[in-house]
């Protein structure tokens, strides 16, 4: 593996940021710190990059098999981008990338040559060559961004760290950014470490997505690993929009509103109180009853805006609230009312025992 954290604890005063945390991330390999704020994803990143050291104690922290715990941010050979870009304003593009490899040692500073020819190969792998004359102020919020990225590249670090690299850009020039960066990283392969707390963003960028629950990993795995085997109710929650059903365990099957619906992981256990979490898009709506596969609730609301429709829905009689995701052929096909009753089935349904917590 080229990076390793373990068993760091970090403490400010009483709270605890960081509870005995261990994670190792392969070389080559693009891993998102993914949680909710104060979770601890920043101070991991940044006790990784030498800007924060752990409490005393077990801790240890190697990068390509070296030790670096005690070792400072300047000596580790990071890359670090932050979400406020830190471009120096009076200094060109070109000399924004130049800057980490201009203030070295002298015995440790390339030749100009050198400097200029890596400069200008990383303007061209950031797609700026042309604005290499000009000054932060006169580029994009994305422009900006990608020139800090190389900034952090050009200083060839073992490891990159980017703390939530897009989150001061809007919403169109942030999707752009992270599909260039995931294509940045597939042609230099360098390790790196991101943290985001947007979940869209972690899982379409990732190779491997760690979630932090006060300051602990909760769950570490691919994308589809997480999202599809969620390990905890907390994950199944934080990874997209959630329906919670209060029902009863019937030896396989949860039982909502009078209902059976499969539930595998249940299997040898009975008459017992759990939550059912169902995604959106795993409810499923007909005008027909369905007998035992489905129950019926009362549409309380539609929104069609967008890629997919929306529907607010009410189990009845009252038994809470709860959302359906149709795909623009469903809602056409349906032509659900707002105030009619309708009857539901639910897929994909995953059940965890009374005593969760969110």
């Amino acid at each position: 593996m080229s990076v390793e954290v373990k068993n760091v604890v970090k403490r400010f005063g009483s709270f605890t940021a960081l509870d005995n945390v261990s994670l190792r991330v392969e070389s080559g390999e693009l891993v998102a710190l993914l949680g909710p704020s104060g979770s601890g994803k920043t101070t991991l990143l940044r006790t990784i990059a030498g800007l924060e050291f752990p409490d005393p104690g077990s801790a240890q922290i190697l990068f390509y098999g070296e030790d670096v715990t005690s070792v400072p941010a300047s000596q580790r050979k990071a890359g670090f981008a932050f979400q406020h870009y830190a471009l120096f304003r009076h200094l060109s593009v070109f000399e924004n990338i130049a800057f980490g490899l201009r203030v070295r040692p002298r015995q440790t500073r390339p030749p100009e040559p050198e400097i200029r020819a890596r400069v200008t190969k990383l303007l061209q792998l950031i797609q700026l060559e042309p604005q290499a004359k000009r000054y932060p102020s006169q580029l994009s919020g994305g422009q900006r961004q990608r020139v800090a990225l190389a900034r952090a590249l050009a200083v060839e670090p073992k490891v990159l760290l980017l703390d939530e690299p897009f989150g001061a850009l809007d919403a169109k020039v942030r999707k752009e950014l992270r599909r260039w960066l995931r294509q940045l990283h597939d042609e230099i392969h360098i390790t790196t470490l991101f943290v985001t707390h947007d979940q869209e963003e972690a899982l379409e960028v990732a190779d491997r997505v760690a979630i932090l629950r006060s300051g602990r990993i909760e769950q570490i795995g691919t994308p589809e690993e997480i999202y599809d085997h969620p390990a905890s109710p907390f994950v199944y929650d934080f990874l997209g929009n959630v329906n919670l059903f209060s029902g009863r365990v019937k030896d396989g099957a949860v039982v909502i509103s009078g209902t059976e619906f499969a539930a595998p992981e249940t299997a040898g256990e009975s008459d017992t109180d759990a939550i059912a979490f169902v995604r959106p898009h795993d409810v499923r709506i007909t005008r027909e009853p369905g007998g035992q596969k489905t129950f019926p609730a009362l549409i309380i609301r539609c929104n069609a805006a967008g890629p997919v429709a929306n529907l607010e829905l009410e189990r009845v009689p009252g038994g809470g609230q709860f959302a359906a995701q149709l795909s623009k052929e469903e809602f056409q096909h349906l032509q659900p009312k707002a105030g009619e009753q309708v009857f539901v089935e639910l897929k994909n349904v995953r059940v965890f025992g009374e005593d969760y917590s969110i």
